[in-house]
């Protein structure tokens, strides 16, 4: 019996780690913050970032491809991974943030094994 709850105890910890970095939001500093949804992309993926209590902010990232048009950036095609820092300027105030950017999938981990 403690063998089946120690291996049900592991599959939940794992799982939970594993869904993990492919949600939340991005941290922040600053009075409100902002929000980077998700906190976790892949080279050429769309961001959605928020600045919660001003509307019009202007958002930048070096990562990002062009500027954030909308609420909506796009990350560059060939960004390395590696966590990035989102600021945005909101009259005087500057909040900052992050987004993390993961490595592609190699084509044998998409395609199906044949074992």
């Amino acid at each position: 019996m403690r063998i089946v709850t120690v291996s049900l105890l592991g599959t939940t910890l794992i799982a939970a780690g594993m869904l993990a970095p492919a949600t939340g939001q991005a941290t922040s500093t600053g009075h409100g913050g902002i929000a980077v949804e998700p906190g976790t992309v892949r080279p050429g993926e769309r961001v959605r970032v928020s600045v919660p209590g001003c509307a019009g902010a202007r958002v930048a990232s070096e990562v990002f491809a062009g500027r954030a048009v909308d609420g909506t950036a796009t990350v560059k095609p060939d960004a390395t991974p590696s966590t990035y820092a989102v600021v945005a300027h909101c009259g005087s105030r500057k909040l900052t943030g992050e987004v993390r950017v993961a490595g592609r999938l190699a084509w044998p981990d998409l395609l199906p094994s044949h074992h």
